[in-house]
């Protein structure tokens, strides 16, 4: 009995040796990015049979019933705790926590596996692959320039492009590519109180196309025209470009209506028009020419609008400007070929919306030319079921100004930054104000998540008792969300390590007293025969 009673002692000193290891490793990991605290569970031995025992209780009367005495303990199981810890807030974007169910997926870098984690303290390598401190790459769906997000987990890796430094050195970069324009829009106000400033006899409608010069080094004199606006267009090679729209107002004595008239053209610096048809000659630069109508309160009616025919040998000729094409939004687009910084040409059609758009994308006249208005305003071809926009351009008393403007090109430009929204969407900002998603970092849950195998440094793999991971995305599925520049902190409770402490302490204590008191005992007993 006395040796059992030892070995029971030892079993003791063994089980509260590992809940001590348990407390040490949570306590140690107090600090550790999004570490999951561990719990240790004893389970008694088996008990042995005793005569004249009930239940391990010594019998009286001399009882011959069979009862059992306990033989120790030993640990069960231990359990990670799943918790969620706190959060807190960090200085780099790529810093990503889970709020919720989930974890993150990593390929290792020797393409072995996969792993899990709940840590997000991830980087760009120079390869510019989201990696961990391990080089391990975070996993997610790809999404295109259309923004289709993909179906097949794959590494997230920013788009990098060899380009030559300064110095002849090949280096990598992240930058998105020029984008044309193809959309340009102009809002105005025109003051309705200006005179009529370009009036060619015979053309009243178009004296700005006529009076135009792009052999000058100033094709058009301030007062030529009432109005101007410009913006900066882009070509194919990210070049920018002035596109310039004058404004002028047509006196129409023969039109007995209310109705007001505004003539204007849509030009480019004569040095960057590449078209052959109007090069060297008093027609380059012009792209548009047309008309828009006013009520006679100053709201816009319609719209006409004209571009220079195809191999047009006299680009100044009226019957060369034909009524111009419509895209599918009701909009008259221009042809245009721009001159790069290079001397590359680039060819490019751009809308104008001046705030009216025909609904059905024809005109009243389609075949008409310029030069068959004449001084008759009912020649001019205007847009079908023209529908005026919510701000549109305006012909009100007072000054002229330009409402708004803009366009769809940019430039080249270097990667910024990037940041990831709650449904995980990796999104990069460029220096030229371009956004483009390129990744949804991808979630992932197990049926069993307590079966997972912890494999150090923040790593979880699965096991036959996990389940295999399912596969999703934040927000869906009863998956958490993903929050950028955050980190998850260690859901160790301090409070509750130390209280544990003492207790294992304690029973520590009392069953290293159980091994000595046995010794005295076998003393004793060995004593006696002396």
């Amino acid at each position: 009995m006395a040796f059992s009673s030892m070995y029971t002692g030892v079993a003791g000193l063994k089980a509260h040796g590992f809940l001590m290891q348990q407390i040490g490793a949570n306590l140690a990991n107090v600090n550790t990015t999004a570490y999951k605290s561990g719990d240790t569970f004893l389970e008694t031995l088996n008990s042995q049979s005793k005569v004249g025992s009930i239940s391990g209780v010594v019998a009286g009367g001399g009882s011959n019933t069979v009862g059992q005495i306990g033989t120790g303990v030993r640990v069960s199981t231990t359990r990670i705790n799943f918790a969620e810890g706190s959060y807190e807030s960090t200085s780099s974007s790529t810093d990503l926590a889970i709020g919720g169910q989930g974890f993150f997926r990593v390929a290792k870098s020797d393409d072995s596996g996969s792993l899990y984690t709940r840590a997000g303290n991830f980087h760009f390598d120079k390869n510019g692959q989201l990696v961990d401190s391990h080089g391990n790459i975070l996993q997610g769906y790809s999404i295109d320039n259309d923004g289709n997000i993909g179906s097949t987990s794959q590494n997230i890796a920013l788009p990098m492009k060899t380009e030559t430094n300064a110095s002849g050195q090949e280096v990598l970069v992240v930058k998105s590519d020029p984008k044309p324009t193809t959309e340009a829009s102009v809002r105005t106000n025109l003051d309705s109180g200006s005179v009529d400033n370009s009036n060619v006899e015979g053309s009243p409608f178009f004296s700005l196309l006529k009076t135009w010069d792009g052999t000058s080094d100033t094709p058009l004199n301030s007062e030529d025209f009432a109005y101007s606006t410009s913006l900066k267009v882009y070509d194919q090679s990210g070049t920018t470009h002035d596109l310039v729209v004058y404004f002028d107002k047509v006196v129409n004595d023969g039109d007995p209506s209310d109705r007001m008239y505004w003539e204007y053209i849509v030009t480019v610096p004569p040095a960057s028009d590449g078209r052959s048809a109007t090069a060297a000659t008093s027609a380059a630069g012009l792209l548009m020419t047309g008309t828009l109508t006013f009520s006679g309160d100053g709201t816009l009616i319609n719209q006409s609008a004209y571009t220079l025919a195809d191999g047009a040998s006299d680009p100044k000729s009226l019957s060369n400007w034909s009524v111009a094409t419509m895209n599918s939004n009701g909009l008259p687009v221009m042809n245009a070929t721009l001159l790069g910084n290079d001397g590359s040409t680039n060819q490019q059609t751009i809308s104008l919306n001046m705030g009216i758009q025909s609904g059905d994308s024809t005109w009243t006249q389609p075949g008409a030319t310029a030069a068959s208005v004449g001084s008759n305003a009912s020649n001019l071809s205007v847009m079908n079921s023209g529908r005026i926009n919510a701000l549109s351009t305006t012909a009100y008393y007072g000054s002229s100004s330009t409402i708004s403007q803009s366009q769809n090109g940019f430039g080249e430009g270097y990667l910024h930054n990037v940041d990831f929204n709650s449904d995980g969407i990796m999104t990069a900002h460029f220096s030229n104000g371009l956004s483009q998603q390129l990744y949804q970092v991808n979630l992932y849950n197990f049926k069993n998540e307590f079966g997972l195998r912890r494999e150090g440094s923040n790593y979880f793999s699965a096991t036959t008792d996990s389940g295999d991971a399912i596969q999703g995305v934040a927000r869906k599925e009863g998956l958490g969300s993903v929050v950028g520049s955050t980190l998850e902190t260690s859901n160790v409770d301090l409070a509750e390590e130390f209280a544990q402490m003492i207790l294992t302490q304690r029973g520590f204590q009392a069953n290293s007293k159980t091994i000595s008191t046995t010794e005295q005992l076998i003393n004793t007993a060995l004593g006696v025969k002396k």
